[in-house]
């Protein structure tokens, strides 16, 4: 495999990175977009009791945007890193016990994978593949991220696990299309997450001529006053 150890650690710590104050276009072009706000779109945490669960859903696109923002990577390595995970749609989970000294006595593969499912925008539901149908070049993609995420979180990030979905559905559909109109969910023994879409992440910042405000691309109206919203974020 060509992809180094650095190189994917780099790919993902973009999405916890501070936020960077970039020029918003219509459309954002994959350079422009935000990580760390695509993270928390698609990202849900729980607690109940004395369990949190967290649950991050990971489209094909946000690998596009990892790639494209990565200046070192050739066109070439880009296109091969994209291809390895273009088909599959990606659910991280980790669920843990909070105690005193923090979150421990994490639950296993087997028992967060097992009654979990992801509802598309039409509420049909689809599991997990099968460990022994997951690709091997992918399997082996996913033993590098996981050492990456415990780098970067410790012990939630290795006791993180990825369930892999197929990308589309039989008729080629998007189980998950980040820029379509419609809500997708992932339910899971602990709870139902709600994601909608078209991800705010994604679209050009939306502005209140009147109170100067700017608010995700994905609002119509400002939340506050309830004035309708224009396409473009202007300065005041």
């Amino acid at each position: 495999m060509r992809f180094s150890f650095r190189l994917l650690a780099a790919l993902t710590a973009l999405a916890l990175l501070p936020a960077i104050a970039w020029a918003q276009r219509m459309p954002v072009p994959l350079k422009d977009i935000r990580l760390d706000q695509v993270a928390q779109d698609t990202q849900r945490t729980h607690m109940v009791d004395d369990t949190m669960e967290l649950v991050w859903v990971i489209p094909p696109v946000y690998w596009h945007v990892s790639a494209a923002q990565q200046q070192g990577l050739s066109d070439a390595d880009r296109k091969q890193f994209i291809a390895q995970l273009d088909d599959y749609l990606l659910i991280a989970m980790v669920r843990g016990k909070v105690g005193i000294a923090g979150i421990d006595e994490f639950a296993g593969a087997d028992t967060m994978f097992s009654d979990m499912h992801f509802l598309d925008a039409t509420g049909k539901a689809h599991a997990p593949m099968a460990p022994t149908s997951i690709p091997t070049q992918l399997k082996n993609l996913l033993s590098i991220l996981r050492p990456v995420m415990a780098n970067m979180l410790g012990p939630m990030g290795d006791n993180m696990h990825f369930a892999v979905l197929d990308a589309r559905d039989a008729k080629g559909k998007l189980l998950f299309d980040p820029m379509a109109d419609g809500r997708v969910q992932v339910r899971t023994s602990l709870d139902t997450y709600s994601f909608r879409t078209p991800l705010g992440s994604l679209l050009p910042a939306r502005h209140d001529a009147r109170t100067g405000e700017s608010f995700p691309g994905d609002y119509l109206f400002n939340p506050y006053t309830g004035g309708a919203l224009q396409g473009a974020a202007q300065p005041r």
